[in-house]
């Protein structure tokens, strides 16, 4: 009890457990906990966390956040390489982090938003919807949600079901639209000033070009183990540095857009897309269908009985999907099929001349392939992990495996982030629930848990020898 008066800097002379605000206490408790950690990179300021109580007694008071004055965010451009099995094509994502103090600062109202989130879906009946970036449904990861969502196409003899995708999802969101969700998330007329304060700061964001800064403090971009050399530092620029190149200070001057990235963007994507959800789980589920959206991919499964069903599904859908403000789907990656038969097949529309194409096909949802009978890891999934794997082994055969500072590096620390057993998650404990989870039937999954230790060996072997 005193930890939780402590952290919440209550002054209350009841108990806890007499206290109205009991479990919301608790709650901030157990996230602070979860957060406590300080990040190992580099920023404009010194490293800190929610675990130092300066810290949380800061932005814990809201007057103190009225007045903040937020860093810029660094920016870089982050190439993602996507996997086929003879190629690898690539697409570039933006991304920003922020200094360690604002870290902290978002955290909080992320924490706030998201008790008010989880409150307000129960009410509208949508508790069950939005499964990313949740704080109140345990341990569930996409291996769960995905068996949800399979379950839910097998459990009918047959049905109609619509994958999509948003395009560029957090680039593309209005601040106006995302105001008036948080106003009705908080039930509020204008947000109360500190929560403005962090709005105005996430919509109007600063940032700073990560390979500029580099310069900046007098390095080259092209130096090796440049970002850990960096990250070895107290602030990434001195006091004198940092006023000196303000001008390289970058504005988001649009009225939509917020960086990914950020502590609290996850939960106002999921504010953002509150009448959307409720508009279209009230639809499905008076047909006794299934919504499920995991950030910008949604699934939705409908019973049918003909044709025109299917087309009255397919308008209603479509049709909510242009309300929504600034938001667009990705059209390679939105797909309809129909479940008949223990079988799935895409309907396609040929825009030119107005026809359907029918053709047998799959389900990809949550890094999963499903076949109307069985459940598959992704396989690109699996040739990813294959190719990090051995690039990962050539970069440090590469480096006769020294570290840059010249420590010795073991074969240990390869196995330990791509092989099974060791303190962090990897990809093949990942597979190993996935196939005990789902039951999975896939040679190829089978194949990565048996033979994995051999490939890790003969990638140190080659990476040795060349």
């Amino acid at each position: 009890m005193d930890k939780q008066k402590k952290y919440n800097e209550c002054q209350k002379q009841i108990s806890c457990s007499d206290c109205k605000s009991n479990i919301s206490c608790e709650e901030w408790v157990a996230f602070v906990s979860l957060h406590n950690d300080k990040k190992s990179y580099a920023h404009f300021d010194k490293r800190i966390s929610l675990e130092m109580p300066t810290i949380r007694q800061y932005v814990m008071n809201e007057q103190k956040i009225v007045t903040h004055s937020f860093y810029p965010f660094i920016h870089f451009t982050k190439t993602i390489s996507r996997y086929r099995k003879k190629q690898k094509k690539q697409k570039k994502r933006e991304l920003y982090y922020c200094s360690h103090l604002d870290r902290c600062v978002y955290q909080r109202y992320a924490f706030l938003l998201n008790q008010k989130y989880n409150e307000v879906v129960k009410k509208i009946g949508i508790n069950d919807v939005a499964i990313a970036y949740r704080s109140d449904l345990g341990k569930k990861n996409n291996i769960a949600f995905a068996k949800m969502a399979f379950d839910a196409i097998r459990e009918r003899k047959h049905c109609l079901v619509i994958v999509g995708d948003f395009t560029n999802f957090f680039d593309k969101l209005n601040h106006e639209y995302l105001k008036g969700m948080l106003c009705y998330l908080l039930d509020v007329e204008k947000l109360p000033q500190d929560y403005f304060a962090v709005y105005k700061n996430i919509t109007r964001f600063a940032s700073w070009d990560w390979e500029l800064l580099v310069k900046q403090s007098g390095n080259s971009i092209k130096e090796t183990g440049i970002r850990t050399k960096l990250n070895n530092q107290e602030t990434l620029l001195t006091k004198s540095q940092f006023k000196q190149h303000t001008d390289s200070i970058v504005k988001n001057k649009n009225v939509y857009g917020i960086p990914q990235g950020s502590p609290i963007s996850a939960v106002l994507s999921n504010v953002y897309m509150l009448n959307f959800d409720k508009e279209i789980n009230d639809y499905v589920s008076k047909l006794n269908g299934t919504y499920m959206r995991y950030s910008d991919d949604f699934l939705i499964v409908l019973p049918y009985e003909n044709e025109q069903e299917i087309s009255n599904h397919k308008d209603f859908i479509f049709s909510q999907v242009d309300c929504i403000e600034g938001l667009e789907l990705q059209k390679d990656k939105t797909s309809v099929y129909i479940f008949n038969n223990k079988q799935i097949t895409k309907i396609e529309r040929d825009e030119t001349s107005k026809i359907e194409k029918k053709e047998i096909s799959k389900i990809d949802y949550l890094g999963f392939i499903f076949d109307g009978i069985d459940i598959k890891l992704r396989p690109k999934s699996i040739t990813k992990y294959y190719y990090r794997m051995r690039r990962k082994a050539k970069t440090i055969g590469r480096s006769n495996w020294k570290s840059p500072t010249g420590r010795n590096i073991s074969a240990k620390n390869l196995y330990n982030i791509y092989s099974s057993g060791g303190e962090k998650q990897t990809f093949i404990d990942y597979a190993k629930r996935a196939k005990y989870k789902l039951k999975l039937n896939d040679a190829e999954a089978d194949s990565l848990i048996k033979n994995h230790k051999q490939k890790i060996a003969h990638a140190i072997k080659d990476s040795t020898e060349k």
